[in-house]
């Protein structure tokens, strides 16, 4: 164990990088992997340093999953508009995030 720990393979910091970019690569916004670090054991700290030094663009890849989920952004009636943005949020995004994503502007009625 210690051989392991002072080559870096048992390093909480490197797990949760690994894991946050295996979440990235699926989709995931960040509210489902700060849940996924909690069910892994990982410490807040490390989470949020984790997360906060990401360069990922949340607001690109909640748009990203939108447009593979549902294809590009259209004009959309209520029901359908509410079934993607549970999607999206479900997914782990802000709503900020998703109405960004499905390029609605949460502010204005429609």
């Amino acid at each position: 164990m210690d051989y392991c720990e002072s080559m870096g393979y048992l390093d909480d910091e490197r797990f949760a990088g690994l894991l946050m970019r295996s979440h990235i690569a699926k989709g995931h916004g960040p509210a489902r992997i700060k849940q996924a670090f909690i069910q892994k054991g990982v410490p807040r700290e490390i989470m949020s340093s984790v997360i906060d030094g990401s360069d990922c663009d949340w607001y690109e890849l909640a748009k990203e999953k939108a447009c593979r989920k549902y294809g590009e952004p259209e004009k959309l009636e209520h029901k359908e508009k509410a079934r993607r943005i549970r999607y999206l949020i479900g997914q782990g995004f802000s709503y900020d995030q998703v109405a960004y994503a499905l390029d609605y502007d949460p502010y204005v009625d429609d």
